[in-house]
């Protein structure tokens, strides 16, 4: 399909009258959603880019166009002005852009997931030998069997908007509409990626005093996850989940983690395996350095001629893109890293993923308030451990992070 021109002057750039866009949207009004979005993905439209408000109201506001939406589940055809279309479009996709641009860590720690439930309950399924080594000949094998143990991962619901009044754009306030849109991109971002933070560092429900939200929750139960304690959460955990006085200094500290990590069980009491190919190590940017020096450490500090084992060329190494850290942890606790494999434990249930709308003219907000535009972000989620096995807090003191 043949692109048209936006009419739109680009900084300096001289470019024909937005009539031409006008003429275009009446010409072939069905057309005009799909030739939007064609050109908003390819840039050619963004919101920088728009940099007369007040022409692109007056030529577009007063044309309508056919457009489908939603209505109590019903798709439904309904027509809308022109401008609504063309700058919801490019609005949402500078929501998206503003979104994508902030750096986070909280994927690499979670398994995604989604779920219209506000209450998911998940299986976690352990299987269970008969601890019979062999079977006599025309005797039945033994059935393995599975025990269950579900856990409950709740919902967060969260959203934020931003209005557009028609005197802004009368105004022709580029910077402080461009502004808005970029925040609300950000700011989910940034809601986003410290609660799955919160959840995988269970900051709450493992403080000093335990209380809600709780990252892992069997049969329903808030349960702390992290806990020096033996047999804690649960018989799984003969060694606990939590390492105290074990600040990040040395490679003794990884193993101390480690050690723990390897005595963790199954339902038949024999120790799980985890491959060290999943192993992640989650560090607040205050410990960032000190994690470098120890993997790219060829040697044991202090001991001559000792190879490291967490060294470039040792047996637990990581690589730089298994090191995962965020300044953002630093509010949670400048001093307690984590060692597992995150996204066996953590998953990120979404209720509902990013949900964008725009509303224009065509609303009783502009006969109340001259609002012209409206555009709407919404998102559900929560994040829940699935087992206590698989991840180990390690603290610098004997106390938890609210109190460090």
């Amino acid at each position: 399909m043949p692109k048209f021109n936006t009419g739109i002057r680009y900084g300096n750039n001289p470019g024909p009258d937005v009539y031409a866009l006008r003429e275009a949207a009446k010409a072939d009004p069905k057309g005009f959603m799909q030739k939007v979005d064609e050109l908003v993905q390819d840039k050619t439209i963004t919101v920088n880019k728009i940099r007369n408000w007040p022409a692109l109201y007056m030529a577009l506001a007063d044309v309508k166009v056919p457009v489908t939406m939603d209505i109590a589940g019903a798709q439904r055809a309904v027509m809308a002005s022109a401008f609504p279309v063309l700058t919801g479009t490019t609005i949402v996709a500078a929501i998206q852009a503003a979104y994508d641009a902030v750096p986070t860590v909280g994927e690499m720690l979670v398994t995604e997931m989604d779920d219209n439930n506000k209450v998911s309950t998940v299986a976690s399924i352990h299987s269970l030998d008969k601890n019979i080594e062999d079977v006599p000949e025309g005797e039945d094998f033994p059935e393995v069997g599975a025990a269950e143990e579900t856990v409950e991962i709740r919902h967060k619901r969260n959203g934020r908007k931003l209005t557009i009044t028609s005197e802004m754009i009368e105004e022709n306030q580029m910077a402080n509409i461009v502004m808005r849109v970029n925040a609300l991109g950000e700011i989910a971002s940034d809601w986003v990626e410290e609660q799955t933070l919160k959840r995988v560092t269970d900051h709450n429900g493992s403080a000093s005093t335990p209380a809600e939200p709780y990252a892992y929750r069997p049969l329903g139960t808030g349960t702390q996850l992290y806990n020096s304690t033996a047999n804690y959460p649960g018989t799984r955990a003969p060694s606990g989940t939590r390492v105290t006085s074990n600040a990040l200094v040395d490679d003794s500290d990884l193993e101390a983690a480690r050690n723990v990590l390897t005595a963790m069980k199954n339902n038949r009491g024999t120790r799980i395996g985890i491959m060290w190919s999943e192993i992640k190590l989650l560090v607040p940017d205050a410990l960032v350095g000190t994690a470098s020096k120890i993997f790219n450490s060829e040697y044991v500090p202090g001991v001559e001629n000792e190879q490291s084992n967490f060294g470039p060329r040792g047996r637990w190494h990581l690589p730089p893109e298994r090191i995962v850290s965020s300044p953002k942890l630093d509010d949670l606790s400048a001093s307690a890293w984590y060692l597992g494999a995150f996204q066996k434990q953590f998953m990120r249930k979404w209720k509902l993923r990013f949900e964008y709308v725009t509303l224009g003219m065509d609303t009783q907000a502009y006969l109340d308030a001259r609002i012209a535009f409206q555009a709407r972000i919404a998102w559900d989620c929560e994040v829940g451990a699935l087992d206590y096995v698989y991840c180990v807090q390690n603290l610098s003191a004997s106390t938890a992070p609210y109190d460090e």
